[in-house]
């Protein structure tokens, strides 16, 4: 075997041991493991690391499969029923918040001196709220089936799928390489057809078909089969001139999940861990750590303007949906964290050659002092909440 194939076997272990521990001390003190996993990428490798891990073609491979993963999961914990059935709180809640992210995200990137484009993917990275994050305070604090909680959660499905229509977007657009209003407005109108039709068709036509096939299949044959059906989508949606990924979310989406989702998502769980792992580890071996500390007045100033119009979107998208006092603050508070959607969106742009490692540093680095700065204060108003 050649000696360049036994260090990428030698570094992927490597990185598969390490972050998956540092992502399990990360969870033991509460905070989500993907801060874990992307610091063991700063130290394995990468400009600031100590150069354990130097061939990142083969992470990168795993990383997209990763990312492949995070959008299928979060496709499969998808209720189609609920979002079409959606109330107008959830959705002002939401979507108020993602608008004004993106203004203050444009208006940040030509304020750096970034092009249209650029500041665009800005905006559009800043905006997702953290998904994960925010479904797992409510697990663990037992406020999911509250008034509040489910409300909360409800808008973290349309954030999710407001969130998958910025990454076909933004994807879109850095593909064509250009942020004119005419072809900006072609991938808009496309992109949100393209994911809102797959949706609604898939979920009216395909659920009967999955629930005959799993009679006849074994659960791991037609966990496989399925999977497979959501890569060939992801393919399908890249020859639109989308975001690949994309896919991944629609095929998830349009799997009933009661009958079928929960058994699947059992057997998906830990290899989605370990892909989304290294995934997160990518970041990191990509992230350089000088310029964090060069760029700090800008990650400052993007940070606080991103939880402060992201918040005050939630809260007057609440307010008018007539949502009060402590339990409207908390909701605000928690869809202020940017988590997996905002990276992923970023590192696809970092690996398309769209942006660079300075930008690629900076949005991560706001990304993850989000759910520093704000999960301690949504996990104490969480409590709170009824």
């Amino acid at each position: 075997m050649a000696q360049t194939t036994l260090t990428l076997l030698y570094e992927l272990g490597l990185i598969m041991i390490i972050a998956s521990l540092a992502s399990e001390i990360f969870k033991k003190i509460k905070l989500p493991g993907l801060i874990g996993a992307i610091l063991v990428g700063l130290f394995l490798g990468g400009p600031g690391g100590i150069g354990l891990v130097t061939d990142l073609n083969l992470v990168n491979t795993l990383a997209l499969i990763g990312s492949i993963l995070i959008l299928f999961t979060t496709g499969l914990e998808f209720d189609v029923e609920s979002f079409w059935k959606a109330g107008k709180a959830a959705f002002l809640l939401t979507t108020v918040g993602v608008v004004m992210s993106i203004i203050i995200g444009y208006a940040l990137g030509k304020y750096f001196g970034l092009n249209s484009l650029q500041s665009l993917l800005l905006g559009a990275i800043i905006a997702p709220s953290g998904t994960s994050v925010i479904a797992h305070t409510l697990a663990v604090n037992d406020k999911v089936h509250t008034r509040t909680g489910s409300t909360l959660l409800t808008a973290c499905i349309i954030d999710d799928v407001e969130g998958v229509l910025l990454l076909t977007i933004a994807l879109g657009i850095a593909v064509s390489g250009t942020a004119n209003y005419i072809e900006v407005s072609r991938i808009v109108l496309l992109s949100t057809f393209f994911v809102l039709a797959s949706i609604y068709l898939g979920g009216k036509i395909l659920p009967q078909i999955i629930y005959r096939a799993s009679r006849i299949f074994s659960d791991e044959i037609f966990f496989a089969i399925l999977f497979g059906f959501g890569l060939i989508l992801a393919f399908i949606a890249s020859n639109f001139g989308l975001a690949a990924i994309t896919g991944a979310f629609i095929m998830g989406a349009i799997i009933p999940y009661k009958k079928i989702g929960e058994k699947i998502g059992y057997r998906l769980f830990m290899m989605k861990e370990l892909f989304s792992t290294i995934f997160f580890t990518s970041i990191g071996l990509s992230v350089n750590p000088y310029t964090i500390a060069e760029e700090s007045s800008k990650i400052l100033m993007i940070l606080f303007l991103a939880i402060l119009f992201r918040f005050l979107g939630e809260i007057i998208g609440g307010g008018v949906s007539k949502l009060r006092g402590k339990n409207l603050a908390s909701m605000a508070l928690g869809l202020s964290i940017r988590a997996e959607m905002s990276l992923i969106i970023a590192r696809e742009a970092f690996i398309e050659g769209i942006l660079d490692n300075t930008f690629l540093s900076i949005t991560t680095a706001v990304v993850v002092a989000t759910i520093f700065v704000i999960l301690p204060i949504f996990t104490a108003t969480c409590k709170q909440i009824d």
